[in-house]
């Protein structure tokens, strides 16, 4: 019987070779890998920064004024009038100036709306902002006003204003000032130790009042401007931005000596006018 041949052994497989690493990524050397923010920690807020400008306005032949614009586009503030566009450009860093170093004072209008004045630290007259139906927000605009007038930019060229009312004034005769009935100018001291002069009509209504000054006799003096100039007739009728219309009785350098109240009409307006115009040089001082 015939053997059988062993069967044979299965060819041994090559071992299998270990799978190669592929070599990690080279991380950019410009790549900062930064920890994660802890869940409690909060990004400081940048707070955003206050916006407006500046703009040079042209109200009249040789008068340039600056103004205060907030971002809106609401006038924040009118400067003093400038005999040229340089002084009114320069006159802006002086009302920055104010603004840090000088003071703000409100006034009420006998209609019970508000405006503000600034004055430099000598007491000299910058600018005055604009009309508010009441006295929280005239506050608020200063507050605006300080916050933004040092960051505003300076628009460039110069633009038109609006031009004040046409207005000639009445020529003033001695039967005029006979046919007036006086009232009486009064010498009063401010809160903050000032003096100024305030125009009485004979129903004891106000028609005026002059700046405070430091001194009673500074304040007498007052009177003295404001008899010379009413008496040149050196007022200009403006409107503020209700449309109502108010008066400034100016010196001959064309510095607001004084502002008037303001009206629904002009008629009206211009008949308060002329009615300081003869009351201020008729009328007495009073002794108290």
């Amino acid at each position: 019987m015939e053997k059988k041949k062993p069967a044979a052994k299965p060819a041994a497989q090559p071992a299998a070779k270990p799978a190669e690493k592929k070599p990690a990524k080279p991380v950019a050397k410009t790549t900062e890998v930064k920890p994660a923010a802890k869940p409690d920690e909060k990004k400081p807020v940048k707070a955003a920064k206050p916006s407006g400008k500046w703009i040079i306005e042209q109200k009249g032949q040789g008068e340039y004024l600056s103004k205060l614009l907030a971002s809106n586009g609401e006038v924040m503030l009118t400067s003093e009038i400038y005999s040229g566009e340089g002084s009114a450009v320069s006159g802006v860093s002086t009302i920055i100036k104010g603004v840090e170093t000088g003071s703000f004072t409100v006034y009420e209008n006998k209609n019970g709306t508000f405006y503000y004045k600034l004055k430099s630290a000598q007491n000299r007259l910058l600018c005055a902002g604009e009309i508010y139906k009441d006295r929280g927000r005239c506050l608020a605009a200063i507050e605006s006003v300080k916050r933004i007038a040092g960051s505003a930019e300076l628009s460039d060229g110069v633009f038109k204003g609006s031009e004040y009312v046409k207005y000639k004034p009445e020529k003033i005769t001695k039967k005029s000032l006979a046919e007036a009935t006086a009232g009486k100018w009064k010498i009063e001291v401010a809160k903050n130790g000032k003096y100024y002069a305030t125009l009485y009509a004979c129903n004891g209504q106000v028609m005026l009042s002059t700046e405070e000054v430091s001194s009673k006799a500074s304040a007498l003096s007052g009177i003295e401007n404001v008899k010379k100039n009413c008496a040149a007739g050196n007022f200009v009728i403006d409107q503020d931005k209700f449309g109502k219309f108010y008066y400034k009785l100016r010196n001959a350098q064309k510095s607001v000596v004084c502002i008037g109240e303001s009206y629904a009409k002009l008629e009206s307006c211009i008949k308060a006018l002329e009615t300081v115009r003869r009351l201020a040089e008729i009328s007495p001082l009073a002794d108290k």
